[in-house]
């Protein structure tokens, strides 16, 4: 057992709320035991063979990415360029940018090779003090290639070296451009692929419900396919326009609706009664202009989670200590309550009950910050680890 002591503030994300001068063991990959240091149970001080002193620093569990897009290949920073210049992502898509242009830069790269980008690409999280991280497939828009990329993303969670990674299935992501596609029929392709993508190591299937892309009624076909298959549902949903993806949302009872940036009261208050777990990027309400409805949500009690929505086009954010900032520059949120949606709120918007909280018999993927109060998260923009751990062991 390994016991991590001089913990100035502890921040559980537990009713036990932020412990001063705490310790905590760590069995295997779990967490034995935490609180006062000096409080800890002789039995378990027995079994100790290791300390590590935390010099009076804050430590939280590990941070939670909710929302990410990081399989692709190729560059568009000339889009984002337009974008700062006034165009809209309707405009960047007709002039031939957007995701279609990842879709073309992904189907050339080979598989070894775009398996390889990823890797080095999710290791960044860790610098951000996120070890876990939801990660979805989307830049093939065809069957073999968004089941290789479910597989890549399968493959990838199984390394130590990584953050855990929970893949979701996102074949739905655009209309393909191909010769001759129709969204109706590659509505009913894709929902034919979902016990594939399962198979391949799915936990999630999302779909990009909006205007310009899937209709409520063909995101209601993919997801109740999807459901059939043991998929968990989550939708992209009322990002670019309210076209009715968090009601959908709220009638499936998905386990996240994402963006919500156009989204209203009577929808936070859809999603809150439904259980549904509102996940929101900050990057991306700043780059497309529009705030989802934070107040509304937390006043209709809905649980908030927070994502980079890392993908090629609008954001390249891998740190979750700077969209914790974020979330209190942009959202208003205050610091307890962005660390606890980027912590508790992560965990459930992936439907884990395993992390997120620091407490006995969690996985102990714990986060040693450059900090003694959670406070500096709101003040350093980037708050960097000095230390974290994923399932007790340290991340080089």
């Amino acid at each position: 057992m390994r016991r991590l002591t001089g913990i100035g503030r502890l921040f559980t994300g537990t009713q036990a709320g932020v412990i001063e001068k705490a310790s905590v063991i760590v069995d295997d990959d779990r967490i034995a035991w935490c609180g006062r240091e000096g409080d800890e149970p002789l039995d378990l001080m027995g079994y100790v063979s290791e300390d590590e002193d935390c010099g009076g620093g804050l430590v939280t569990a590990g941070l939670i990415d909710a929302h990410t897009h990081p399989v692709y290949a190729g560059s568009r920073m000339a889009e984002v360029a337009m974008r700062t210049a006034g165009a809209s992502y309707s405009d960047v898509a007709k002039a031939g940018g957007g995701i279609v242009a990842t879709v073309k830069a992904t189907r050339e790269t080979p598989l070894q090779v775009l398996e390889d980008a990823t890797a080095v690409r999710l290791k960044r999280w860790f610098e951000g003090g996120a070890t876990t991280v939801e990660a979805k497939t989307g830049y093939h828009l065809e069957r073999e290639g968004e089941l290789e990329s479910t597989r890549i993303l399968s493959r990838l969670g199984q390394r130590p070296d990584l953050p855990r990674i929970e893949v979701t299935f996102l074949a739905a992501h655009a209309l393909p451009p191909d010769r001759g596609a129709k969204l109706d029929k590659y509505t009913k392709e894709v929902a034919r692929w979902c016990p594939d993508a399962h198979q391949a190591g799915a936990r999630f299937c999302d779909v990009f419900c909006d205007q310009g892309y899937f209709s409520v009624d063909q995101s209601r076909h993919i997801l109740k396919a999807a459901i059939e298959a043991k998929l968990i549902p989550r939708i992209h949903a009322d990002e670019l326009a309210r076209t009715g993806g968090s009601r959908l949302a709220a009638e499936l009872h998905a386990v996240s609706a994402d963006h919500l940036l156009c989204a209203n009261r009577s929808d936070a208050v859809a999603l809150a009664r439904a259980g549904v777990v509102a996940t929101l990027s900050p990057g991306t309400a700043l780059s497309i202009g529009k705030l989802p409805p934070v107040k509304e949500l937390t006043a209709a009690g809905a649980a908030i989670a927070l994502g980079t929505d890392h993908n090629p086009g609008t954001s390249g954010i891998t740190s979750m200590s700077l969209v914790v900032a974020m979330a209190v520059g942009v959202f208003k949120m205050s610091a307890e309550q962005a660390l606890i949606a980027a912590t508790v709120g992560g965990a459930l918007s992936i439907s884990r009950s395993d992390r997120g909280a620091i407490a006995q018999s969690m996985l102990a993927d714990l986060v040693l910050w450059e900090a003694d109060h959670e406070g500096a998260f709101a003040w350093a923009y980037g708050l960097k680890p000095r230390r974290v751990w994923r399932g007790g062991v340290p991340i080089a």
